[in-house]
């Protein structure tokens, strides 16, 4: 998809995130929006943050588990915009704790969020993107959806069910030369809300989940705190690296490798890139055998002896 202008996207998960970045950006380019969210008060923000920009907007507030809602969205979008072109499942959440302390209510809650609604929502959508000359499904999985990590059983299931579930649909829509085009996205830590709005069953400071949160966090809300306000990378640049890549049709993988020893960590992030695109070229290579990994490099690195480095 070479632009978005005069197309009309819907973004789950628009209240806050990734998601309130892409519509945001998106609205840049002329892009109208159809806004999901569960949670009206953040939802009609990012509308508000819209107001200026000369587009329609419409905001869908309910919840992603219910099914009769999903079902209503594509003939309610039809009547509002006229079409639909692209659709970015992007909403998520956790459950955290360990697989003896969550129980069947909380797998079903996980399951319907994480990975129900993307399913049924690009299921439904399905035949009226067919129409377009051009369309797009953009699913949201994780780096968590690559590997596992402790105390979030739930979370890992899920995005990894996105990962097979995008491959599959991919696909089948280029064995049946469909007009859409098929990207799962696998972001990793990026400052959002994500854990504001999580289920915890369990908390230790000192224990391999808290890590994933917080260095030294001592409640829930420290340690939600501190993912959000100490990750690498911003909502904002992972909506523009998704967007320019949807346009040329490539991907960049970028690792930062951050550590308090006094050893340099530059292999660690090299490494970290070439198995991320060897995992992806494994993914692709079904579609294409000819996908090239090309310039592999360190862009930059500060501290220790060797002082600053820029490529």
């Amino acid at each position: 998809m070479k632009d978005f202008n005069n197309k009309v996207a819907l973004i789950t998960g628009a209240g806050s995130g990734i998601g309130r970045a892409l519509a945001l950006q998106l609205a840049e380019e002329g892009c109208n929006l159809a806004l999901v969210d569960w949670n009206n008060e953040t939802l009609e923000e990012t509308k508000s943050l819209l107001s200026s920009k000369n587009i329609s907007v419409s905001t869908h507030n309910f919840d992603l588990r219910d099914k009769d809602r999903i079902n209503e969205l594509p003939d309610k979008l039809i009547d509002l915009h006229n079409n639909i072109d692209i659709i970015f499942n992007n909403a998520g959440l956790s459950v955290v704790g360990t697989v003896d302390e969550v129980d069947e209510e909380d797998w079903n809650f996980g399951m319907d969020i994480l990975l129900n609604s993307v399913i049924q929502m690009s299921t439904v959508f399905l035949p009226h993107l067919q129409k377009r000359p051009v369309s797009a499904i953009v699913n949201t999985s994780s780096i968590f959806g690559l590997f596992s990590v402790p105390k979030q059983s739930i979370y890992n299931v899920g995005k990894f069910g996105v990962k097979a579930f995008t491959e599959s649909l991919a696909l089948e829509m280029e064995m049946a030369e469909s007009p859409i085009e098929v990207y799962c996205v696998f972001p990793g830590h990026i400052g959002t809300n994500i854990y504001h709005a999580s289920k915890f069953k369990s908390f230790e400071a000192d224990d391999a989940g808290a890590a994933i949160f917080g260095a030294n966090a001592s409640t829930i809300e420290e340690a939600a705190d501190q993912f959000k306000n100490n990750a690498p990378s911003s909502p904002e640049h992972a909506a523009k690296v998704i967007i320019k890549n949807i346009k040329k049709h490539s991907m960049k993988v970028k690792a930062i490798v951050k550590t308090s020893s006094k050893t340099g960590v530059e292999m660690e992030a090299l490494t970290a890139v070439t198995i991320s695109c060897l995992t992806i070229y494994d993914m692709c290579k079904y579609l294409n055998k000819s996908i090239k990994i090309a310039n592999i490099k360190l862009i930059s690195k500060k501290g220790g002896k060797s002082g600053i480095f820029k490529s």
